[in-house]
Parts: structure tokens; sequence; C-alpha cells
């Protein structure tokens, strides 16, 4: 099974952050991923660029972390953290 699979079994085709259902992609937490589903998290398209271009950041946006960092995932812990 391809990790985007693995990722979108896991979180029910949703974002792992915010819920969105549209946009999602792989995305891999640095500083050394592994490439597996333990060391990522299926963002969607606005959570990503948030994080990978921070100039870009809308605070209200992550009113979503309130719900997201209590996930069992530890993934999904890291990047909420």
């Amino acid at each position: 099974m391809s990790i985007e699979k693995e990722l979108h079994n896991r979180s029910e085709s949703k974002c792992e952050l915010c819920s969105a259902t549209e946009a999602l992609s792989v995305y891999a937490i640095p500083p050394e991923s592994d490439n597996t589903a333990e060391q990522s998290v299926l963002l969607c398209a606005t959570c990503k660029e948030q994080i990978e271009n921070p100039e870009s950041m809308d605070v209200n946006h992550w009113r979503c972390l309130n719900d997201s960092m209590w996930s069992q995932v530890p993934a999904v812990q890291v990047v909420a953290w």
C-alpha cells in the first residue's frame, strides 16, 4: 500500500490538522522523515502552504489545532505542536 493511501485510510481522507477534504497531499515531517506514514501527515493545500511559507500565515486558520492536537497519531501531534 502506498504512503498516500495509508494516510487517506488513517485520516478518512481529511486534512489531519483542519479536516478539510479538498487538495490533500502528503507532508513529510522534517528534518529527517523516512517517508513512511508514521513520519508523515495528510494536509490540505492551506495548511501545507502556511507551514512551508510562514509569511502567508492566517492565524485564524490555526484554531483547528484545538482539536487536532488531541490526535492519537504521534505525527499529527508533532505537527500540531
